[in-house]
Parts: structure tokens; sequence; C-alpha cells
């Protein structure tokens, strides 16, 4: 179980929080976001950063629609140029702050207290693909602390991040009605935790008959 637990219990506390909001014993992602409204008035920008934020921190990624509200955000504000490019690095330092987050709390997780573990190099191969959802990014953070990988991994996705979220923001604005709808889509996230769950079951069991013929 030394690659599969964490996707195991990512995949089952994010089951339990969707069924939990399907029964209405939780608040969903746009009830939470009508609440907020109510809270912070005219004040768009720094709601927006706040659900970059809370989905850029793991476990919370996985219930709470960051992006989705984002989305719905912009397409509703109709943002201006100067706009689209101030969104853009807000989502960026919002995303930075979860991913360092994420990484802190790998650290503080980690049982493995060997220091040559924070010379481990980036992997562009793994950090790419997990970069194209927040939530995804999370999960990669949090894993990379508890792998005690370099910090210099997350300055390397903020980086990476500006171009990216800037095309995000674009696309939305131009694709707005068509992203609402493939945002907020429980499906998806729970076939791409189980597809990384069944990698690295493949991974444990492959680790567990290397281990049985070196014994």
């Amino acid at each position: 179980m030394k690659y599969s637990k964490l996707p195991l219990a990512i995949l089952s506390i994010f089951i339990i929080f969707t069924l939990a909001s399907h029964f209405g014993f939780v608040p969903t992602g746009l009830e939470l976001l009508d609440q907020l409204k109510q809270n912070v008035g005219d004040q768009w920008f720094w709601l927006v950063v706040f659900c970059i934020f809370l989905e850029a921190l793991v476990v919370v990624s996985l219930y709470f629609p960051g992006q989705y509200i984002a989305v719905l955000l912009v397409v509703l504000s109709g943002p201006s140029i100067a706009d689209i490019i101030l969104l853009s690095l807000a989502m960026v330092i919002a995303t930075t702050a979860g991913s360092s987050v994420n990484y802190i709390l790998g650290l503080f997780f980690s049982k493995n207290e060997s220091k040559d573990k924070r010379n481990k190099p980036i992997s562009y191969r793994t950090l790419l693909p997990a970069m194209i959802h927040s939530s995804g990014l999370a999960i990669f953070t949090f894993n990379w602390g508890l792998q005690r990988g370099t910090p210099w991994l997350i300055a390397v996705s903020t980086f990476l991040n500006i171009p990216y979220y800037l095309l995000i923001v674009i696309t939305t604005v131009t694709f707005g009605e068509q992203i609402l709808e493939a945002t907020d889509n429980p499906l998806l996230i729970i076939t791409a935790l189980s597809v990384w769950l069944i990698v690295n079951i493949w991974r444990d069991k492959k680790a567990l008959k290397k281990n049985m013929i070196t014994v």
C-alpha cells in the first residue's frame, strides 16, 4: 500500500463529500458561492482569489469547485483586458499559496527523515500533467512534500502557471457557457482519481514482487 494509500484515501474522501453534498448533509459548491457573495458583495476579485486558494489545498480541492466558481464569476463580470491580466496573476498567487501549504503539510506528515530526499530533482514528466487542474497540482505538491522533494518545484510551477492561467481566463471569456458544463463534473474527477489509484495499485504489486524476489 506504499503507493496506493494516498489516492485511495483521497478518492474515498471525495466520494464521501460528493454523496454528503448530493443528499444535503453539507452545502454544495454553488450554495457556498451564494453565501460568500452575500458577505463579500462587490469584492468579487477577492472572492476569486479565495476560491482558487481553497481549491489549491489538498482534500479541500476535491470538494470545493474553485475553478468552476471562478469561471462563473469571470463569465458574469465580463472582464476587460486589464481585468483578465489581473485575474490571471491573482489565480497564480492563490495557487502558489495553496501549493506551498500542501508542500509544507507533506513535509510535516512525511515519515522519511532522510535529508537527501530534499534534493530530489523536479520531474516535468509528472509535474506538467498535474498542473492541468488545480486538484491535480494540490495532490502532486502534497505528495512531493511527503517525498521531501526540492521546494524549487513550487517556484517552477508558479512560473509555468502564469501563461497557463492567462490562457484559462481568455478561454473562459470566449467559451464561458461550454466550460461551465464541464468544470463541475464529479464523475470526471472520480474517473481521474480511479485511474490514479489503479496505476498505483499496479506499482504496489510490482514493488511487492520485487521485494519477494530480493528476499
